[in-house]
């Protein structure tokens, strides 16, 4: 029985230092232009269509933030959604909004997720520009 409670303990810790803060967002992923490299839908990763070759997420430090994807570019504000995994990206003319799930952080490369109203997921993979 200990070394189930000593078990679950270790797991509980390490999912807790797992979760991405609001902070590391702040620093980890704004105040860098991140260019979409792949694509990956389905388990399946591609690298951008012809369309998407240009296709970027650049989260200013302003909480504005620039993103071209398809080739159509998006201007407005974005913030930390709770749980801080989530940051929201709404346009400025409210038209366009994306909620997208932070899947890792690291200095050159960062993995992020969108879930569209369908359900279907696709991840990007991200590396500074």
């Amino acid at each position: 029985m200990k070394k189930i409670l000593v078990l679950f303990f270790v797991l509980f810790s390490l999912s807790v230092k797992a979760q991405i803060t609001a902070e590391e967002i702040k620093t980890g992923l704004a105040g860098k232009e991140w260019k979409i490299v792949k694509y990956e839908v389905f388990g399946v990763a591609d690298a951008p269509k012809p369309e998407q070759i240009n296709d970027k997420i650049f989260l200013k430090a302003d909480m504005s933030f620039v993103i071209v994807e398809n080739g159509k570019e998006y201007k407005g504000k974005w913030n930390v959604m709770n749980p801080s995994v989530y940051i929201l990206c709404k346009s400025a003319t409210g038209t366009w909004t994306k909620t997208y799930k932070i899947i890792s952080i690291g200095e050159k490369e960062s993995v992020l997720e969108y879930k569209d109203p369908d359900l279907i997921k696709t991840k990007y993979y991200l590396e500074v520009k």
